[in-house]
């Protein structure tokens, strides 16, 4: 995706960190691609020692042997380079999804999105050190880093979340939201996929939705536009998880966690074999005769 189909305001700020938060993504390619080389690179090696096995219990003949292997060696050579380009391929996806996402879910829903809060929220997963702190600073100043290092912290530290929500600005607060909504929005997604094949199943850890109602009620009623996405996403999840919990807004306009609530499509158990079909009985489908 390049920056004039993101779909974010053309301001050079957004642009910039959305372009160096690009490149950060990308930085990742060459030690991914190594390590989906050294995983495909075992596969292909167990499967030349079955090749090994075969041969040596007498099951391959020396020419059948040196076909197999060669075969092998040419899928593994396939295979190989196709890494490259799928790796790009998914981590340009992260990108969108998880860096991206945020920012246009910002742009799109909340009451007020400021420049700095939409490129803050795609340089927040950039930071890893100190350094990579002092470089986000020294390129988009103090107002983006600040916010990057606040979202950052609350992130690292769940335990303590809730208090540190609570005394956090405003932009900060609508990066969370903007962060917790785009997650929900990509498991929904992956929901959808999921759905198409009936041996799917999205399983949620116990407590995730209890988890994240926690997380976001430290920042209910900063922005009503986000509040709303949110609850319209953590319900589609819930049903499509087939969870029994979902959220909805109190008649003061306070966040509810309703419990129980009957999935809105219960899970449905695939049939088993069929078992042999019993033999006609004699007649002629009267009474006592033919009923099968």
């Amino acid at each position: 995706m390049e920056f004039k189909d993101s779909g974010l305001p053309q301001i050079k700020l957004v642009e910039d960190a959305f372009n160096f938060s690009k490149a950060n993504t990308l930085a990742g390619e060459k030690e991914m691609l190594k390590s989906v080389q050294q995983q495909v690179g075992m596969i292909f090696d167990q499967q030349k020692m079955m090749l090994d096995f075969a041969k040596q219990s007498g099951d391959l003949t020396d020419g059948e042997y040196e076909e197999e292997k060669k075969n092998l060696e040419k899928q593994r050579q396939m295979q190989m380079g196709a890494l490259a380009p799928m790796v790009q391929k998914s981590l340009l996806e992260m990108f969108t999804a998880k860096r991206v996402g945020p920012a246009r879910e910002l742009q799109q829903y909340a009451d007020n999105a400021s420049a700095d809060v939409l490129a803050a929220v795609m340089l927040v997963d950039c930071v890893r050190s100190p350094i990579d702190y002092e470089n986000i600073e020294k390129k988009f100043g103090s107002t983006v880093a600040g916010l990057v290092a606040e979202v950052a912290h609350i992130d690292a530290y769940p335990s303590e979340r809730s208090e540190n929500l609570q005394k956090a600005g405003t932009d900060t607060k609508r990066a969370f939201m903007a962060r917790v909504i785009t997650d929900l929005e990509n498991v929904n997604k992956e929901i959808v996929k999921a759905s198409k094949n009936p041996f799917n199943r999205i399983m949620l850890p116990p407590g995730q939705e209890e988890q994240i109602y926690n997380d976001v009620l430290p920042i209910w009623g900063t922005d009503k536009k986000m509040d709303a996405r949110f609850v319209q996403l953590f319900n589609k999840f819930g049903e499509g998880a087939s969870s029994t919990f979902r959220v909805e807004v109190g008649a003061k306009g306070e966040l509810e966690l309703l419990k129980d609530v009957a999935p809105a499509q219960p899970i449905k158990l695939l049939p088993g074999p069929k078992g042999p079909k019993p033999p006609k009985p004699p007649g002629n489908g009267g009474i006592g005769g033919d009923v099968f």
